[in-house]
């Protein structure tokens, strides 16, 4: 969009590189958890833009088991104190995840407030002359026995029945995502729907982007397409 278009100045192809912050949950964080040791998308940024002649300095500001309610307390300390040029927000799989095994049947952030915190966030980096980047969350898949269990012993939540079923409620805030970006003017990086397109191809799975055994985080592979992803996009905000 032309009203993001970052200078080449901006850009990081003059003397100073671009400061790139990366906002999010575990999907974006530092994979110090799964055992896997598999590099985010933020961690590979810096070198899939060099390629593209951008230099940048990424900040991974991700947090695993956090949601917008979360993000929108640490921008300042997570964020703002880097004085970013752009700013790449994925936030969803916590804020619509149920926790079904403690009891509760709803969200943990209803959709509404998931709206007005990704709004915040935009409004205030917008402020700051940070460029911003939503990004939707990737979808999920049924790997986890455990997962199964609760939700078959909760019916009426999320459909253990169905391969899709855990993405239920992560369908409708990836969808509240886009309505943000359009509303606020401001790129989309639609992971959600990348994923699925690739597990549509032939011969593909979307289970090859996600952990196996986890079927919640992306796999090397997914990591590696969502870099890709991020990197086109802000490629396309150089163009006049």
């Amino acid at each position: 969009m032309q009203a993001q278009g970052i200078s080449e100045r901006d850009a990081g192809t003059g003397r100073e590189p671009l400061t790139v912050v990366a906002l999010g949950d575990s999907t974006t964080a530092i994979d110090d958890w799964s055992g896997h040791g598999i590099s985010s998308y933020a961690e590979l940024l810096p070198a899939a833009l060099a390629a593209h002649g951008m230099r940048a300095r990424v900040v991974n500001a991700g947090i695993g088991d956090t949601t917008t309610r979360d993000a929108r307390k640490r921008l300042d300390r997570d964020v703002r104190a880097f004085a970013p040029d752009l700013v790449l927000v994925q936030f969803g799989i916590n804020d619509s995840w149920i926790d079904a095994e403690e009891g509760r049947r709803e969200p943990r952030l209803a959709r509404a407030e998931y709206r007005d915190n990704l709004v915040f966030i935009v409004r205030t980096l917008r402020v700051d002359g940070a460029r911003i980047v939503l990004m939707t969350p990737n979808p999920m898949r049924w790997d986890r026995a455990e997962e199964i269990a609760v939700f078959r012993a909760h019916p009426g939540l999320l459909d253990a029945a169905d391969e899709r079923g855990l993405n239920g409620l992560l369908d409708l805030y990836a969808q509240t995502v886009r309505e943000v970006a359009r509303e606020q003017n401001v790129s989309l990086v639609d992971v959600h729907r990348a994923f699925e397109a690739y597990g549509d191809a032939p011969g593909r799975s979307i289970r090859e982007l996600l952990i196996a055994g986890d079927g919640i985080h992306p796999s090397a592979a997914g990591q590696r397409l969502v870099c890709r992803l991020v990197t086109a996009a802000l490629a396309g905000l150089l163009r006049p």
